[in-house]
């Protein structure tokens, strides 16, 4: 076989390890009704989705209290002992917001005692979903994954060292509240507790173990002793660790100084917090990766001594089958520092045989480095040009619903500049000089994150350094054995390079320029040292042009084959606000106008009361006065003292909003809300979830004065009773601060 024939051979062999990594990672099949009431069963799971995510349940509804008694009967059905909780939560202290969000919550709690307990295994979802979908997805798989864990524990008899708390918390769409209050209560063996935490963004995918709590090390030798599907690396948890974009309950769980893994499925993301969220859009297959792992991890942890933390964090990452590979950092940094001496020893080697030269190696490896946030840029701009062909997606809050050709040309856009840098550094440095400098430059790479965050490292020193020994064999042995003998050390970086793509694009396309593109470029710039004899010598530019055309033919496919319509409706937001002293109406928007809410709102600025309490409308438009009746305070008490004034509230909705806000323009000394002391208290305000029909008391300490308070109350827009309000066409559906609101200021203050 010629040399051409056998290069491209083996980069195709390497091309389809990466994909069959990607496939092996994704969910496939699932365990039938029928199975043994030992395993995890996800049809059996799937019958508690059915049953709660019949219509939307959030906090405060009739259907919310539906969906909570059923799950309490549910538990006690296993012969669990189940109460619940009630208590007022509030944002978790780590997030902060202008208006606090806080809220009347009824959490779930139910035990089984362990025969010698040293500590608390908490299986835990949220049963609440948002207002504008059933909530089968986010949180309902997580649901009926926690409910078919316990029921396969207790068929099977096994009877654990440690207790197990089942927690399933309400008020999680509106702030974690439900979490917060579980954890503000300080109940349940909170010491020595670890939590296995459900959740979802989407609808189908792997299942991820996206967050854990630091350090991770016994949670994460957990996880690879005993998750059949582990689906992590410490570059994901890293990098989860340190953004807020995206909230779990784990916000609340992590100041409580509970251990907490948090795994969460994001593939489908399109039917996140959408109407279509419902039973017919779940993935069996995936609720039978998410139920197999919580299965196996409470069985693991349910058996270990809880009082023993390891005090240390981890690398780690996947391999297929299911293989986690767990190491300290000190190895991930002995192999960066090796990585980087046996660069240095090969450059200088070929240097010395005369195929390069250290002013090529220097220029090739600058430009490697270059060529990542190039194609970051490209697949920056080429989403930008989308959003602007097709300006309907720039208030998605996940993908499109069919997003498979933009993940395909994104891939390949990347790949375009990656064999575009190659083209250009063979051209001006030679193929080894090409290669040596990609080498250089991910040696260098890999030593600086082991430096800064060696939990990172390894995405660049494994695969580094299995091309560097790869290459250092081809040295040792007969010429027609180089080939094989590199593709073989090049898997690792095709097994990485898989694990780094398609599962990193399901978790949404904004992600991708950030983390798929450069590691499309230098992980996938590895694989193409066994074309080094294969490059065509002529017209080698053809490859990156025909990879730029065929990423721009694959979006415009996407834009084809992509519509709204009624299986896949448009999200829309829109507010009716009534400010009730004027007795004046505005329609507002957070989004540009589109083609429904367009006859209603433009871009004219909504005036200055409406803009006090919805600062960041996009835009506006003059609406009806209806006939709402306003909230009420009812001024409990107010007193002057030493400078001071307090003031106790009683406010009320009286029409029956599931929500309740009180705003002011400086913030006062203190604030006491529904029996909770809220220090400090927020910029703006608060806003309270799932009021008593009694209201909730309210006391404010401001220095002596003038006390201006607005009140405002929210309803869900197509429950709150606006004889004007439309329905809008089966192809829009409302995101879920769409809202009907009335503002008053209080009286007498």
């Amino acid at each position: 076989m010629g040399r051409r024939v056998s290069g491209f051979l083996a980069f195709a062999v390497l091309l389809a390890v990466a994909v069959l990594t990607a496939w092996d990672q994704q969910p496939h099949g699932h365990r039938a009704e029928s199975a043994p009431a030992d395993v995890f069963s996800a049809e059996r799971a799937f019958r508690v989705v059915q049953e709660i995510a019949r219509q939307p349940h959030p906090i405060g509804t009739a259907e919310h209290d539906r969906v909570r008694d059923h799950l309490v009967g549910e538990l006690r059905k296993l012969g669990v002992d189940t109460e619940i909780r009630e208590g007022v939560g509030r944002y978790p202290s780590g997030l902060r917001r202008d208006v606090l969000g806080m809220g009347r919550v009824a959490n779930i709690v139910a035990r089984l005692p362990g025969t010698d307990s040293t500590g608390t295994v908490f299986l835990t979802a949220h049963y609440d979903s948002v207002a504008s979908g059933p909530g089968a997805n986010d949180d309902g798989v997580g649901v009926a994954a926690v409910l078919e864990a316990v029921r396969a524990l207790r068929a099977g008899g096994t009877a654990l060292r440690n207790d197990v708390v089942v927690l399933l918390t309400d008020g999680e769409e509106t702030g974690l509240l439900g979490a917060e209050a579980f954890v503000a209560a300080g109940k349940d063996g909170r010491q020595n507790g670890v939590v296995i935490n459900h959740e979802a963004r989407g609808a189908g995918g792997p299942p991820l173990l996206w967050r854990t709590t630091h350090p991770d090390g016994a949670l994460v030798d957990a996880v690879e002793q005993a998750a059949p599907y582990p689906n992590t690396d410490s570059l994901t948890t890293t990098l989860a660790g340190a953004q807020t974009g995206s909230n779990t309950d784990f916000a609340s769980f992590e100041p409580g100084g509970l251990r907490v893994l948090d795994w969460a499925f994001a593939g489908r993301s399109a039917y996140y917090h959408n109407r279509l969220d419902d039973p017919a859009h779940v993935d069996l297959a995936t609720v039978q990766q998410m139920g197999d792992n919580s299965l196996a991890l409470v069985k693991e942890f349910g058996g270990k001594d809880l009082t023993v933390a390891d005090d240390t964090d981890r690398a780690y990452f996947q391999l297929p089958f299911g293989v986690l590979v767990v190491l300290p950092f000190w190895v991930i940094i002995a192999l960066a520092a090796g990585t980087v001496v046996g660069v240095a020893w090969l450059c200088l080697r070929l240097r010395r045989t005369g195929e390069t030269s250290l002013r090529g190696i220097l220029g090739a490896a600058t430009m490697a480095f270059v060529a990542a946030p190039l194609a970051a840029g490209a697949v920056y701009g080429l989403w930008e040009a989308v959003q602007t062909i097709r300006p309907e997606y720039r208030p998605l809050i996940g993908d499109p619903y069919q997003p498979e050709f933009y993940y395909v040309a994104i891939l390949v856009l990347s790949a375009a500049v990656l064999v575009a840098w190659y083209a250009i550094a063979r051209r001006l440095f030679g193929s080894t000089g090409a290669v040596a400098g990609l080498l250089c430059c991910l040696a260098i790479l890999g030593a600086a994150l082991a430096i800064l965050a060696p939990g990172t490292a390894h995405v660049a020193v494994v695969p580094t350094l299995g091309a560097l020994v790869g290459m250092a064999a081809t040295f040792a042995v007969p010429d027609r054995w180089r080939l094989p003998v590199l593709t073989v050390f090049l898997v690792p970086a095709a097994i990485f390079l898989g694990s780094a793509t398609w599962p990193a694009l399901q978790t949404g396309i904004t992600t991708a320029p950030f983390l798929v593109a450069p590691a499309v470029v230098l992980l996938g710039g590895l694989l193409l040292l066994t074309l080094t004899q294969a490059w065509p010598d002529r017209r080698g530019w053809a490859i990156p042009s025909t990879a730029f055309a065929l990423a721009l033919a694959l979006a415009a496919a996407g834009l084809a084959v992509d519509r709204f319509d009624d299986q896949h409706p448009l999200p829309s937001q829109l507010i009716y606000a009534l400010d009730a002293d004027h007795n004046e109406a505005r329609w507002l928007s957070r989004a540009a106008p589109d083609r429904w809410t367009r006859h209603l709102i433009d871009d004219t600025a909504p005036g200055a009361r409406f803009a006090q309490l919805w600062p960041d409308i996009a835009a506006s438009g003059v609406a009806p006065a209806e006939k709402l009746s306003p909230p009420t305070a009812e001024i409990l008490s107010d007193t002057t003292e030493s400078g001071q004034r307090t003031v106790r509230l009683r406010l009320r909705s009286t029409r029956g909003a599931t929500n309740i806000a009180l705003r002011y323009d400086t913030a006062p000394l203190s604030l006491r809300v529904a029996g909770r002391d809220v220090t400090p208290p927020p910029k703006s305000g608060f806003q309270f979830y799932a009021p008593s029909p009694d209201g909730i008391e309210v006391q404010l300490v401001a220095p002596a004065g003038p006390l201006p308070l607005r009140l405002v109350d929210y309803t869900w827009l197509p429950d709150s009773g606006i004889p004007s309000y439309r329905n809008p066409p089966a192809d829009i559906f409302f995101r879920q601060d769409s809202l009907g609101a009335v503002f008053v200021t209080i009286p007498g203050l």
